[in-house]
């Protein structure tokens, strides 16, 4: 009976990383429609200072929540700092490339999840799983390969996005099981990459958090709203369930979900070969 409720979690949590692939594909377009006006760091800033209050408003007003579980908040320190690592790379490669692009790069940290999880934690996987990190990472070259001239200004970010979103993952996985709340948690983390971020305005030299058009709005409600409080909290559900590596490896579909919308939305070109890599 234990065994059967497990497996029903299981596969309800795999429909949900499905989900929250989904809403991160389409949050590279909505970070370009964001960066449209408000540069790198005021974006993020923006992002999450809505998530968190917004995630605040919805935790106290709506589910009616207001206990303080402290082991929450000093686990959401590491997962905050490190979603902040990702993040901004990830936002300053978008500066460089286009959606489509940005998208398949993001895919990197699914190969060195299974290898970091073995050099960080002895964690053995069965050879399978490095067969299929390397399938999906000859998928990226594929991918890349017809638009590699577009690449170079971004490399630096994305190797530094893909390491970040790898620690990330396996912090994650490690902590899971110890987290209370994972909707305050996510608040929480939330937070603390706002905290991170915010020095970065230093060298932000065309600093701003304004815009008076709708479509960077459009695409900072989507990210704080979509991809920070959903996406996440969805993350962070499901790898109380599931091992980082699955969760790695479904986190896969953002860059076929990338494709889609970048081609339907913002035009980006794609071609036989890409849509190859991506299948």
């Amino acid at each position: 009976m234990i065994a059967s409720a497990l497996s029903k979690m299981k596969k309800r949590a795999l429909v949900e990383l499905f989900i929250a692939a989904m809403i991160w594909g389409f949050g590279f377009v909505a970070t370009i429609w964001a960066l449209q006006d408000f540069s790198v760091v005021g974006f993020l800033i923006v992002r999450f200072l809505i998530a968190l209050s917004l995630g605040e408003m919805i935790r106290v007003l709506i589910m009616r929540r207001t206990f303080w579980n402290e082991e929450d908040f000093k686990l959401s320190i590491g997962a905050g700092l490190l979603m902040a690592s990702f993040l901004l790379p990830q936002t300053l490669g978008l500066v460089f490339t286009t959606a489509t692009n940005s998208g398949f790069l993001t895919i990197l940290y699914v190969v060195l999840v299974p290898v970091l999880s073995f050099v960080f934690f002895r964690k053995k996987h069965p050879p399978a799983t490095y067969g299929l990190a390397a399938l999906a990472f000859f998928g990226a070259w594929l991918l890349m390969k017809a638009q590699i001239h577009t690449l170079n200004k971004c490399n630096l970010w994305s190797l530094l996005y893909a390491f970040g979103a790898c620690l990330h993952i396996l912090y994650l996985g490690k902590f899971a099981s110890r987290i209370q709340d994972p909707f305050r948690f996510n608040n929480f983390q939330s937070f603390w990459c706002l905290f991170a971020v915010i020095p970065f305005i230093h060298w932000d030299s065309k600093f701003t958090m304004v815009s008076t058009h709708l479509i960077p709005w459009a695409g900072v409600l989507w990210t704080a709203v979509g991809s920070s409080i959903i996406g996440f909290m969805i993350q962070i559900r499901a790898q109380k369930v599931l091992s980082e590596t699955t969760a790695a490896q479904f986190f896969l579909l953002e860059s076929p979900f990338a494709l889609l919308f970048g081609a339907l939305i913002l035009n980006d070109k794609i071609n036989g070969l890409q849509t190859l890599g991506a299948f």
